[in-house]
């Protein structure tokens, strides 16, 4: 699992390297989003260490999982958009707009693995489930280390 997270790292800091030539943070977030998407599935897979068997009851399940967590990092990308354009000249009315999606992104992701954690554990043991939430987990970090890299502080 180390080096399949390792990989991952690596494919998030190219995205990082390629995404500072990019024209905004929207497209640097896209290009990150679109990288893990590919790679994450392996990623995952590798982690999980499952048996066929396994691999067919869960990949569905995880297919249609991605599907939605990429419309949430795309609604968070959209935030970190919003935040990184209005930095300069934001007011307390954009603040507390921007603020409250960023909740509302936080408690969608968080949901969704919550929800797709009980898919999971219908079809998988719960120590295998328990492992998906934790490479979940990682993964995320890497997302919200890339994101917080892109949002200013000065």
């Amino acid at each position: 699992m180390n080096k399949a997270l390792i990989a991952l790292v690596a494919v998030a800091a190219l995205g990082a390297f390629d995404g500072a030539a990019a024209q905004n943070t929207r497209d640097q977030t896209e290009l990150l989003i679109s990288q893990i998407q590919t790679d994450k599935r392996a990623v995952v897979l590798q982690a999980m260490n499952l048996s066929d068997a396994e691999v067919k009851k869960f990949g569905p399940i995880y297919d249609q999982y991605q599907v939605e967590m990429k419309g949430i990092m795309q609604r968070s990308s959209d935030v970190i958009t919003r935040f990184a354009n209005s930095y300069g000249s934001m007011t307390d009315d954009a603040a507390k707009s921007i603020m409250k999606d960023f909740f509302k992104v936080r408690d969608q992701r968080n949901a969704l693995v919550r929800e797709y954690a009980g898919k999971f554990d219908k079809v998988l043991p719960t120590t295998k489930v328990l492992r998906w939430v934790q490479v979940e987990n990682k993964l995320n970090a890497l997302l919200d280390f890339e994101a917080a890299r892109l949002v200013p502080l000065t």
